[in-house]
């Protein structure tokens, strides 16, 4: 009897593992017809969907690009035929094609944790939508000009000062060790809040803290919805965190109607409608609000807690910072906030970060779907197929960025200015990230409030840095603080 069993068990392996090599042949001889980029479509189902997601991003493409073509290479990831184009060629070709050739594409755990962005139609030709882990979900039905300087610039005293409160709540008089990465998370979400949502209540922002975290590592998982899994947390934290807009787009609702004046995104989209004066339903206002909050919540906290870490290691670029804001500081009257003026002379402060989110992107890139066939570096990438744009081509290559490996914010100067295209963090073209400038208002108001109050000294120099989707500090990066 055993052995009946485990012969038909043995059979029964036989031909699965014979009917997976039938489908991966398949899969490989599939548009035979053109010609392909090189590459591998991995193994059936999956892929390579795990080195994608649980190997170095770097070392993902960079083993690839070597293996097959510096140009251009084939894969399925996330359960999809996948085009990876490389290089500042590449870049430039995807930044100038947006809409011709191809268009934004969710990747089918942000579908799923989203739900409402799998009903939502794809963007019109003649309204691009920018890059990012949600951001292009609002474009259309954001508030005019909400990202543009001119709107920001009325936004910066509150972003300074708000800045300051929650330094002084968290890290003002603590003589021990305090940790980076909470507190940066904190910062960025207590902003989100209060211009994304119009709130400031201290303790309905702690509660969503956990959620976002558990969202934003979901977004880069296997769609397993099991307990135990990143997908599942993120799951049931993406429906706490609706059930909570929900409860919020009620409130606002009701104060709308009261006439009480709204001047946050949350408020636009309430009574925003559409060309037949449909107003969008609560739970699409959610996910929308939700997809913005996650894009511009751990980017800017990611890069906030990399300066301090690379900053904190280097003394002689320290105190280049610190001389930097102390000039702006003291050409300022006593308690007076940032103007735009202020941010303007802060050039070496964002070269230092502009290192740092090479070093380390808050981002590491977006996918796309071609819309029609098109050809490039002589191959044919189908209609239907995923194309994916990620700085990892580029940004620790040699051959643009001399010892790529070593801390360096010279580089950025005029004179050493990296070649076109080789650079791009916030990604180009019509997708130009919209929070670009809202990105550089919180990390540089930051950089500015933490340096002048603040010297630190990173107490574990060689903590792991867990995640490479989303670079996360294991211990949170404990630092020890010194007043001025």
């Amino acid at each position: 009897m055993e052995v009946s069993s485990l012969s038909i068990t043995l059979v029964s392996l036989s031909l699965v593992i014979t009917l997976l090599f039938a489908v991966k042949r398949r899969c490989l001889s599939s548009n035979g017809s053109v010609k392909l980029p090189p590459g591998s479509f991995g193994w059936p189902i999956m892929g390579e969907t795990i080195e994608f997601l649980f190997g170095k991003p770097e070392n993902f493409v960079g083993e690839r690009m070597k293996k097959y073509s510096p140009d251009i290479f084939k894969t399925n990831i996330l359960g999809e035929k996948t085009a990876v184009i490389c290089g500042p060629n590449g870049n430039k070709f995807l930044f100038s094609n947006e809409q011709k050739l191809f268009t934004v594409f969710r990747p089918h755990p942000m579908q799923a944790l989203f739900r409402s962005y799998k009903l939502a139609a794809p963007p019109p030709p003649q309204a691009p939508t920018p890059q990012g882990q949600g951001g292009e979900e609002v474009k259309s039905t954001m508030p005019p000009g909400f990202f543009k300087p001119a709107a920001l610039m009325r936004y910066l005293p509150l972003i300074d000062s708000i800045t300051q409160q929650q330094l002084q709540i968290h890290w003002e008089g603590k003589d021990e060790v305090v940790k980076v990465f909470p507190l940066s998370k904190t910062v960025t979400l207590t902003l989100a809040c209060r211009f994304f949502l119009g709130i400031d209540n201290p303790e309905r922002i702690a509660k969503l803290v956990g959620h976002f975290d558990d969202i934003t590592l979901g977004l880069h998982s296997i769609i397993l919805n099991v307990p135990g899994t990143m997908f599942y947390r993120a799951s049931k934290a993406a429906a706490a965190i609706r059930k909570e807009l929900v409860s919020l787009i009620k409130e606002k609702k009701a104060a709308v109607a009261s006439g009480v004046p709204m001047h946050d995104i949350l408020s636009h989209l309430i009574v925003a409608t559409d060309p037949t004066g449909k107003y969008m339903p609560e739970a699409e206002i959610a996910d929308k609000m939700m997809g913005l909050i996650v894009a511009g919540y751990s980017t800017v906290a990611t890069a906030i807690t990399f300066f301090m870490k690379y900053v904190g290691e280097r003394p002689d670029i320290y105190n280049r910072v610190l001389s930097e804001q102390l000039e702006i500081s003291e050409a300022k009257k006593p308690r007076e906030l940032l103007s735009w003026e202020d941010l303007s002379k802060m050039k070496y402060s964002w070269n230092v970060m502009c290192e740092v989110m090479r070093l380390v992107p808050p981002l590491q890139g977006t996918f796309r779907e071609a819309i029609t066939d098109f050809t490039y570096a002589g191959y044919t990438i189908p209609k239907g197929w995923k194309v994916y744009w990620t700085v990892s081509t580029t940004n620790k290559n040699p051959e643009y960025f001399k010892d790529p490996e070593k801390f360096n914010p010279s580089r950025y100067e005029e004179e050493e200015a990296p070649p076109p295209y080789t650079y791009v963090p916030f990604g180009g073209g019509p997708r130009l990230c919209p929070g670009k400038e809202y990105a550089r208002l919180a990390v540089l108001t930051f950089i500015h409030n933490v340096v002048k109050r603040y010297k630190w000294d990173v107490v574990i120099p060689n903590e792991k840095i867990l995640g490479d989707m989303m670079p996360t500090p294991e211990k949170g990066l404990p630092i020890r603080l010194y007043r001025h």
